[in-house]
């Protein structure tokens, strides 16, 4: 089974954990390195080399934005590891898909290709329909 580790700045990783293991009950197989205020860069390299150790196949990486100190850290552990992936920008239904297929099997490139078209369909905004005045005229309030 493909590890996933989730990483980012303050508690965002722990925070987005909390929200998936609610929604899909467990969180078997993923790990989570927070980043909080007082941390050193040294010391997120620490927990994140921990965290990554605990698993033993492919690993895919979920960091909260891109070129953050979380983000490269994860990059420097998948230059030097070919079975990591890594992915920015993590949004909880791109999170929350992962999870679904690396539970069904799925190898850590078809997770990360499918998270970036995934948390690319989870960003939208909701357009209020407004009706006309025509419509409105004829009713009473």
């Amino acid at each position: 089974m493909v590890g996933i580790l989730i990483t980012g700045h303050g508690h965002f990783a722990s925070g987005i954990a909390s929200s998936v293991e609610l929604i899909m009950q467990s969180l078997e197989g993923v790990e989570v390195v927070d980043f909080p205020q007082g941390d050193t860069a040294t010391e997120l390299k620490e927990n994140m080399h921990n965290a990554l150790s605990k698993f033993d196949g492919e690993i895919v990486v979920f960091a909260d934005l891109l070129s953050g100190s979380p983000f490269n850290t994860a990059v420097m552990e998948a230059l030097e590891n070919e079975k990591i992936q890594v992915v920015y920008g993590t949004n909880l239904g791109m999170l929350i898909e992962c999870i679904m297929m690396r539970n069904m099997g799925s190898s850590a490139i078809e997770i990360a290709n499918k998270a970036c078209e995934v948390g690319q369909t989870q960003i939208g905004k909701f357009e209020k329909q407004l009706e006309s005045d025509d419509d409105s005229s004829d009713e009473e309030w």
